[in-house]
């Protein structure tokens, strides 16, 4: 099971002792951190939370926190945001005994509290408090899913949202969307707003999704072949407006020049070989 789908199951009421949210996945991570915040009901100025961004906080503040009773209720929440000092980032907020005050903390929390640490970034298993972590606490990381996890997850999602799709055009908007799960997220809320009956068809996905830069680089592309000035000069114009750099098109553009030719010496060479 994926992240979000754990997520989507929790509460404020069912929180572990220890909750740790992390993530390679920026986008996937930044989804499930608005999704986690939700479903836990977090409200900043709920006095039953307690919310400390780790990169600007002293840890003792954070901590006397921490160790405390709750005063306004039976339990309380306290979150260590951007707690970069669990991953790989090269980062560290706390130095080496305030770390191992909170490695003491893993192995007696105080019962009435509700910890989360989160932060964007694959955790660090090499160091001791992830090891202690995926030991003590429940560790939800927004890890690049396969092809299929993505699929399948988005295909429950459309199949709530009522959407419903042609043959094959669930497809076309996994590869539209480069299989990035932001992407296929922001997608399918464009179709959503733009299809409301109906199957979605191909024609829908051209008109409802924005092109990415790929796809109007690839049409560029497409038009310089065919000698189709006009239009190649209107797209570069179009592009420049939206705040894209000529030379960058040029080096993009290049790029795919050079891989078209290699691709035409391969084929010729592998004609010749067949002769």
């Amino acid at each position: 099971m994926i992240a979000m789908e754990t997520i989507e199951k929790l509460s404020k009421e069912k929180l572990p002792m220890i909750t740790v949210l992390a993530g390679e996945d920026l986008g996937q991570y930044s989804q499930a951190k608005e999704k986690f915040l939700k479903q836990i009901g977090f409200d900043p100025s709920d006095l039953t939370y307690s919310y400390f961004d780790m990169s600007e906080t002293d840890y003792q503040d954070a901590e006397l926190d921490l160790e405390s009773m709750p005063f306004f209720a039976d339990e309380k929440v306290v979150i260590f945001d951007h707690f970069a000092d669990m991953t790989t980032a090269k980062k560290s907020y706390l130095d080496e005994k305030e770390l191992k005050r909170l490695e003491n903390y893993f192995e007696s929390p105080v019962e009435t509290t509700r910890l989360v640490l989160m932060s964007a970034g694959k955790l660090d298993g090499k160091r001791r408090l992830v090891k202690l972590l995926k030991r003590d606490a429940m560790v939800l990381e927004a890890s690049p899913l396969k092809d299929a996890e993505l699929r399948t997850y988005f295909q429950k999602q459309a199949h709530q949202e009522g959407l419903t799709f042609d043959t094959g055009v669930f497809e076309e908007l996994l590869i539209k969307s480069n299989f990035d799960f932001s992407d296929v997220q922001k997608n399918l809320a464009f179709l959503k707003g733009y299809k409301t009956e109906g199957n979605i068809s191909s024609q829908d996905i051209a008109d409802a999704i924005p092109k990415s830069l790929q796809d109007n680089i690839f049409d560029l592309t497409q038009m310089i072949l065919k000698r189709q000035i006009d239009q190649a000069r209107n797209l570069v114009k179009d592009l420049r407006l939206q705040g894209e750099d000529e030379i960058k098109l040029i080096a993009i553009l290049l790029g795919q020049f050079r891989m078209f030719s290699q691709v035409k010496i391969f084929s010729e060479e592998g004609q010749s070989e067949s002769q």
